[in-house]
């Protein structure tokens, strides 16, 4: 379990700067944002793929990420978004929550930001979810048997997953 200080020293080897350790989010749980991966098509759902022998596999994952934030919108105009982040230490049941952060001009999402396991890890090897300041776009890095995908669904809430988890918190 990672305390504050930890995850703010892992989120600057990635470019992003903690603002507010915790920060609520009314209409989607950071929890029910894991559901990213279980979301369809139908729902919006747009992924970028690529398997792990990429030679440049970081450098086309961290475009990936930029084209999917720049398309939808992730930063607002003072380049801040919400990630999901913890649990905090000593609450139970341990469950992740929102921090509001803000991405420095100098980032490395896939690389150095997941050497230390706060977006997940190892360089190159994608554990995250982030969502816009409005909820209107929820933007994960995963990582599977062969491959990586970077996904970005908008409005995440009206997704089906997401809503069936919601409604069973």
């Amino acid at each position: 379990m990672f305390d504050q200080q930890a995850i703010e020293a892992s989120l600057r080897t990635a470019g992003i700067v903690m603002l507010d350790f915790v920060w609520p989010s009314p209409a989607l749980p950071a929890s029910a944002a894991w559901m990213l991966t279980a979301c369809l098509p139908e729902d919006g759902r747009t992924d970028r793929t690529f398997d792990l022998d990429e030679p440049d596999l970081v450098g086309l994952a961290n475009d990936a990420w930029w084209q999917l934030v720049v398309e939808y919108d992730l930063l607002d105009e003072d380049r801040r978004f919400l990630v999901s982040v913890g649990p905090v230490d000593q609450v139970t049941p341990a469950r992740p929550h929102w921090a509001r952060v803000r991405l420095e001009r100098d980032w490395n999402i896939v690389g150095g930001g997941v050497d230390n396991g706060v977006l997940g890890g190892p360089p190159g090897r994608p554990g995250f979810v982030m969502l816009s300041l409005n909820e209107g776009v929820l933007i994960g890095g995963t990582t599977w048997n062969d491959s990586i995908g970077i996904i970005a669904l908008p409005n995440p809430v009206a997704a089906s997953a997401i809503r069936k988890f919601v409604d069973r918190l």
